[in-house]
């Protein structure tokens, strides 16, 4: 899918910027009248799981994805009407108008409470069409520079591509369970990111940070959680940028199927290993508990370290990885010894609680 070349000088970055985060701040600000008008609020008595003790409302994906949706929207338009060719100026617009539908999803799971396996249905869906139709996100091979090795998936690009994206956006929907985490992912998978994309790409993913860093500030003041439109989402819009510096190839500046694991390891790994867990408990891999890496971590050390540290295990593999295309491999690695020492060392601070019932221990 070919994209608009947007210049990345000073005035149109700034100008993004500013918008995004004063829009952001505009969202923030009339966060309770925005989330009693719409019904997004989340209250902790309707849940097994919640840790929090009072109802707040959930638009923090609004606050973070309405004004990227709406600059993406706008530059997609006005660049119909510039000299440039109509048929380059649409691609960025419509790939906003899915991830904002992608949210609405997540606002419905938010009001009306979905059952995960209508939710997943849904959204595995909505991925195949999409890639269907912009094979530029699509996962064509896959490749580590430090092998050699190009294993090309042929038919199964579309599916395969698919079932990572629902994987990623479960994984990021299951690490939603404390303020700040997913907003200081997000900042540190957007900016890792933006080294690999094409300009235009890169302005987004800037105008994404300026909005999760305004959000992020009520985030961790408890005045909005980002909700299930927050997290799929943003899960959405890291994926598809991920993907398609994938399809880029590492050769002409992209980046690798290892270091693109690499990068997003942390909460993945997280994520089977509850589920594994989950199962072998004989209770439903979609149960909510508290034996989250986070939870673990607040345990542990509070939330106050606990934050910095789980952005820390899931940066450092980044960094190696990024440092370099043979790097990918050794970032996995990096990721996956991070994640198991973590899990060790927090492992007295078990918790494991199913809302189907299930075992506690700690």
């Amino acid at each position: 899918m070919g994209l608009v070349n947007l210049s990345l000088s000073n005035a149109p970055l700034i100008g993004h910027l500013i918008t995004s985060a004063i829009l952001s701040l505009l969202v923030c600000l009339t966060a309770p009248s925005i989330g009693s008008a719409l019904g997004l609020i989340d209250d902790p008595r309707a849940k097994a799981h919640s840790l929090h003790l009072r109802t707040t409302p959930l638009v923090g994906g609004i606050a973070v994805l309405l004004p990227w949706g709406i600059l993406t929207v706008g530059d997609a338009i006005l660049a119909g009407f510039s000299s440039q060719a109509v048929d380059v100026s649409r691609p960025n617009g419509w790939l906003a108008l899915f991830i904002l539908a992608i949210a609405l999803v997540g606002a419905l799971d938010d009001r009306f409470h979905l059952t995960a396996r209508l939710r997943l249905a849904v959204l595995g869906l909505m991925f195949m069409l999409f890639i269907f139709f912009n094979p530029a996100f699509g996962v064509k091979d896959l490749s580590s520079p430090a092998f050699g090795i190009s294993v090309p998936l042929g038919v199964f690009d579309i599916p395969f591509t698919a079932l990572c994206l629902l994987a990623f956006t479960n994984a990021v929907n299951m690490a939603d369970g404390r303020n700040g985490l997913v907003i200081g992912l997000s900042l540190i998978w957007s900016l890792a990111l933006s080294f690999y994309v094409p300009a235009d790409f890169r302005v987004m993913l800037y105008a994404v940070t300026a909005s999760l860093l305004v959000t992020g500030f009520y985030n961790l003041k408890g005045r909005l959680f980002l909700g299930d439109s927050g997290t799929h989402g943003l899960a959405a819009l890291i994926g598809l940028a991920g993907l398609y510096a994938h399809g880029i190839g590492s050769e002409a500046g992209g980046i690798s199927s290892t270091q693109l694991a690499a990068i997003f390891a942390i909460p993945g790994l997280d994520m089977f290993r509850l589920i594994a867990d989950r199962v072998s408990f004989g209770i439903s891999p979609m149960a909510g508990d508290h034996d989250h890496l986070h939870h673990r971590l607040e345990r542990f050390m509070g939330w106050r370290l606990g934050l910095p540290v789980y952005l820390a295990l899931a940066g450092t593999p980044i960094l190696i990885a990024c440092s370099g295309p043979q790097m990918g491999t050794p970032g996995l690695i990096a990721a996956i010894v991070s994640y198991g020492s973590a899990w060790l060392v927090t492992r007295r601070y078990r918790q494991y609680v199913g809302l189907s019932g299930g075992r506690q221990t700690g």
